[in-house]
């Protein structure tokens, strides 16, 4: 709980409503697919609609610090580091400007990407879907056949569609 004296008495503010906070701003970020819930409380409360601060965590230092941690899905094809730096900026602006409070981090973890119902470009295929992770996420609703891929296919093996993502040559094609 984030607490200020004043001449007047106290202000609290709950982390629940820095989470709020954080999470409208993250929902205007570009490149930001969903978002990942930490925990069953904060996957029945995406289930009940009270998603606004759903895949963020705020904590609290008994300095008064805030430490914000987000769990995003990204689109796929877009520049990772780009979209969590826009993160960090916005939803840091975003908790700096409502509290009040200067001291604000803003941890990013890039929880899975989003690909596209077709497939990843190249025959890439939708890739392995993480067990237990959300198929829609903060908001943003999916389109069928769109699913959350963690991963690409192991080096040396084949994804759906026949050629691997890294690898532009047709099968069977021995690059001569």
């Amino acid at each position: 709980m984030l607490e200020y004296p004043t001449d007047h008495g106290r202000i609290a503010i709950s982390e629940e409503v820095v989470a709020g906070i954080a999470g409208a701003a993250l929902a205007d970020c570009p490149g930001v697919a969903g978002t990942v819930p930490r925990g069953w409380r904060q996957g029945l409360a995406g289930l009940l609609g009270e998603d606004r601060g759903r895949g963020v965590e705020v904590t609290v230092a008994d300095d008064q610090a805030i430490d914000v941690t987000v769990r995003i899905v990204v689109t796929y094809g877009v520049p990772i580091q780009e979209v969590a730096r826009t993160v960090m900026r916005r939803v840091g602006e975003a908790v700096r400007r409502a509290v009040g409070e200067q001291r604000v981090r803003v941890h990013v973890h890039v929880a899975g990407v989003r690909v596209p119902a077709g497939g990843a470009p190249g025959g890439g295929g939708t890739g392995a879907a993480r067990a237990g992770a959300p198929r829609a996420g903060a908001g943003v609703p999916e389109a069928p056949g769109e699913g959350v891929a963690t991963r690409p296919p192991a080096p040396g093996t084949a994804a759906p569609g026949g050629a691997h993502p890294a690898d532009p040559s047709e099968p069977g094609d021995t690059g001569g």
